[in-house]
C-alpha cells in the first residue's frame, strides 16, 4: 500500500504543478501556476466560502497542489484541528481554529466528508495528517487505522494493528508511531505496537518487565523526541526508549488526578482538578520516589471557569482507572468522575500554551480558548503564565439538553511536520 504522504518530503520549487480540473471561465482560464498563485493568497479560514463558488474552486481548494504552492510562497498558517462531539448529536464534527488571527478566532467547520472517528479511538498527528487508530464500534474494539490528509481533507485506510484496541495512547518517536495499551492482550505479547509510515508495517514491541504489570494507561507524552512516557490511572509512569528497546518504570504519584499531559519547550505540563495547571522537569518523571510539582502562576483569573468545565469526556477505560484511583485515596470515594477529573484540555501554539474549556450557561454553551505565554524564572524556580488572549471560539444557543461536550484536538505545524497535541496545530 502506498504511503499517504512523506513526512520528510519538502515541495520542490521546480516542480511543475498540473491541475486535473477545468472550468470554462474565471481563474481557470489562467495558466495553472498563475491560478494557484492567486488562490494561495486567500486565507485558509476563507477556503470554506471559496469552495462554494463552483466545482472548480472546490476541487482546487481541496487539492494537494494548492497546499504545496502555499508552502512555496510561505503562506501556510498554523491551525488547530478539533474533533468535537456536542450532545445530543452522537456524531463527531471537525473544526479548525487559527490562534494567530485576532479578528477570526472562531471554530470554522470543515466542509468535507470527514470520517467519524470511532468511540475511544486514539489519534496522533504526524507527517501531513492525522492517524486515527482503534476505538470501539458497536461495543467491540477495532484494530482499524485511518489517515486524514490535512492538505486535501481526504481519508485513506492503512494496515490494521495486530491487536484490537480502544482508549489506547500513542506518540511519535523518530518518525514512527507507537501505540500502547487499550487492549486485554497483556499476555498476547502485543500490549504495544509500532507503525512505520514509510514501510506501512506494524511490529510488536518488547513487553514491559513483570514488575510493570499494569495494562491500563491513560496519558502519553514524548520527551525530547526520543522517549515515550505513559501513565496509568494511579499515576505510575512507564517509559520506553526505542533506540535502546528498553522499558523503565519511573515516577509514581497518587496525590491527585493529573490529566492532559503535554510537553512545551521540553517542560511537562498537566491539568489538575480545581482548574490548576502544573509543571515539572521531564527528568523527574524517571525518579522512583515521590516528587513535588510546581504550579503555573498567574492564571488565577481562569481557575474557577476551568474548574467548572466538563469539556473532555473521560469515558471508556478511564472508568476502570477511576476505580484504581478511588481505592488509592479514601477521600475520593464519595465523588463522581466529573468532580475530580480536569475538564479542560491543554495544547500549544509554538512556545505558548493553549487551554480549551467549555462554559455552560442557562441559555448557551460556549467553547473557550486562551493563549498563555510562559515565562520561566530561574531565581525563584517558577513558571509564570501571562494571558495573551482569552475568548469564546464557539457558541451554541440554546444548550443541547444541558450537556457539556467532548473534544479531541490535533495540531499541525507549518513546517509540514506534525506534533502530538494530546491531543496537538497544522500549517495549511
Amino acid at each position: 500500500m502506498k504511503n499517504p504522504c512523506n513526512a520528510e518530503e519538502e515541495p520542490s520549487r521546480t516542480k511543475k504543478l498540473k491541475l486535473s480540473f477545468s472550468s470554462p471561465s474565471g481563474l481557470s482560464m489562467l495558466p495553472d501556476e498563475m491560478a494557484l498563485s492567486c488562490l494561495a493568497r486567500v486565507s485558509r479560514s476563507d477556503h470554506a466560502s471559496l469552495s462554494l463558488l463552483s466545482k472548480w474552486h472546490r476541487s482546487v481548494v481541496g487539492s494537494p497542489e494548492l497546499y504545496d504552492f502555499r508552502s512555496l510562497l510561505g503562506f501556510t498558517e498554523n491551525r488547530i484541528y478539533l474533533c468535537l462531539r456536542i450532545p445530543p448529536d452522537p456524531n463527531h464534527r471537525w473544526f479548525t481554529l487559527s490562534p494567530k488571527t485576532p479578528l477570526n478566532r472562531r471554530l470554522v467547520p470543515v466542509r468535507s466528508y470527514f470520517y467519524q472517528p470511532p468511540e475511544a479511538s486514539c489519534m496522533v498527528a504526524h507527517g501531513c495528517g492525522i492517524y486515527i487508530m482503534g476505538g470501539r464500534i458497536g461495543g467491540r474494539a477495532t484494530s482499524s487505522v485511518l489517515f486524514l490528509d490535512c492538505r486535501s481533507h481526504t481519508w485513506s485506510t492503512l494496515p490494521s494493528m495486530g491487536m484490537a484496541r480502544y482508549s489506547a495512547v500513542a506518540g511519535v518517536v523518530d518518525g514512527k508511531i507507537y501505540v500502547l495499551g487499550g487492549c486485554d492482550g497483556w499476555e498476547s505479547g502485543k500490549w504495544g505496537e509500532v507503525f512505520d509510515p514509510r514501510q506501512q508495517t506494524w511490529d510488536a514491541l518488547p513487553m514491559p518487565p513483570p514488575q510493570c504489570d499494569y495494562p491500563l494507561v491513560c496519558e502519553s507524552i514524548v520527551i525530547e523526541e526520543e522517549k515515550l512516557v505513559v501513565m496509568n490511572g494511579s499515576g505510575v509512569c512507564l517509559s520506553y526508549k526505542p533506540s535502546d528497546g528498553k522499558w523503565k518504570k519511573g515516577y509514581s504519584d497518587i496525590s491527585g488526578i493529573k490529566r492532559c499531559w503535554h510537553v512545551i519547550e521540553n517542560v511537562v505540563y498537566c491539568s489538575l482538578s480545581g482548574g490548576r495547571i502544573l509543571w515539572c522537569e521531564p527528568s523527574e518523571l524517571e525518579w522512583n520516589e515521590k516528587m513535588e510539582w510546581g504550579e503555573v502562576m498567574g492564571l488565577e483569573a481562569l481557575r474557577d471557569t476551568l474548574a467548572a468545565s466538563k469539556l473532555v469526556n473521560y469515558g471508556g477505560r478511564v472508568s476502570d482507572q477511576w476505580e484504581i484511583c478511588r481505592r488509592s485515596e479514601q477521600m475520593l470515594g464519595t465523588m463522581e468522575n466529573d468532580e475530580i477529573f480536569p475538564g479542560h484540555k491543554l495544547s500549544n501554539s509554538g512556545p505558548n500554551m493553549l487551554i480549551f474549556w467549555d462554559v455552560l450557561a442557562p441559555h448557551k454553551l460556549e467553547i473557550w480558548c486562551a493563549e498563555i505565554s510562559l515565562e520561566r524564572r530561574k531565581k525563584t524556580c517558577e513558571i509564570i503564565g501571562n494571558i495573551v488572549w482569552s475568548e469564546a471560539v464557539m457558541t451554541l444557543d440554546p444548550p443541547p439538553h444541558q450537556h457539556h461536550s467532548s473534544v479531541f484536538l490535533m495540531y499541525w505545524s507549518g513546517d509540514t511536520k506534525y506534533h502530538d497535541l494530546a491531543a496537538t496545530p497544522f500549517c495549511t
